[in-house]
């Protein structure tokens, strides 16, 4: 009879210690904090601070050389933006054809809901914009 009473105890205590596991890991896993958005530079200011910290650390960049590093780093943004504004209508162009050729597809109603969608899709991604999503 004292086996079996210590067996049963023993028995107890495991499934409760067992318990006790399983809540903390599931508790863990529902806890953890996922990547942070956070993570990446929101400005031209932040990200030229970050990548001249980098550089520093990194590199071994000497404070003389943050001068013709950043000439250097304005020229391409400068190279780039007039890459991009040359772009534009060509995208543009691109993106029209495709809603052509979408709408060609669809009935009159679905023009209709296709339009109202596609406004909205433009309206979030400019609020996405200006919040910095």
């Amino acid at each position: 009879m004292l086996r079996t009473r210590s067996s049963a105890i023993l028995s107890l205590i495991l499934v409760f210690a067992s318990g006790m596991l399983v809540g903390v890991a599931g508790y863990r896993l529902y806890v953890t904090t996922t990547a942070s958005a956070n993570a990446t530079p929101r400005t031209m200011a932040e990200y030229r601070r970050r990548f001249f910290v980098e550089m520093k650390e990194k590199v071994g960049v000497r404070d003389e050389q943050i001068a013709p590093i950043t000439k250097v780093l304005d020229e391409t943004k400068q190279r780039f933006d007039e890459l991009h504004a040359k772009e534009r209508p060509l995208h543009d162009q691109i993106q029209q054809e495709h809603i052509e050729a979408m709408k060609a597809l669809l009935d009159d109603k679905q023009k209709v809901a296709y339009d109202k969608w596609r406004i909205e899709r433009e309206r979030m991604r400019a609020l996405a914009q200006q919040t910095g999503r």
